[in-house]
């Protein structure tokens, strides 16, 4: 009978260093994109330019998670857990930022 190999390795091994900070950029990115959502709820649409900057800092915090959790795949023998968050979540962020000026565009030319 052949043996498997199920070894556990118990070495632990460091987090990536910019998995951190585009994990902070993701959930930053993720606190402005709700206040926005919710101050434009709450003025039915006609939101003011509070609403366009805490948007437009969604926007850019989403940029900042992708690059720097992308980049963070490229340390070798880390850690990833947190890269892997930070890019999933960028990514859901950037493709919503991307559906929504889509349906901001075809709502103006209507």
């Amino acid at each position: 009978m052949r043996r498997r190999n199920n070894r556990i390795s118990y070495i632990r091994r460091p987090l990536a260093g910019r998995s951190i900070p585009a994990t902070c950029f993701a959930g930053i990115a993720l606190v402005s994109t709700v206040v926005s959502l919710a101050l434009s709820v709450s003025a039915q649409g006609n939101g003011e330019a509070n609403v366009a900057a805490w948007g437009f800092c969604g926007i850019v915090f989403t940029a900042a998670a992708l690059v720097y959790g992308i980049t963070a795949f490229r340390e070798k023998e880390k850690n990833y857990i947190l890269a892997k968050i930070a890019t999933g979540s960028g990514a859901v962020l950037a493709l919503f930022w991307v559906c929504m000026m889509i349906v901001g565009i075809l709502s103006l030319t209507m």
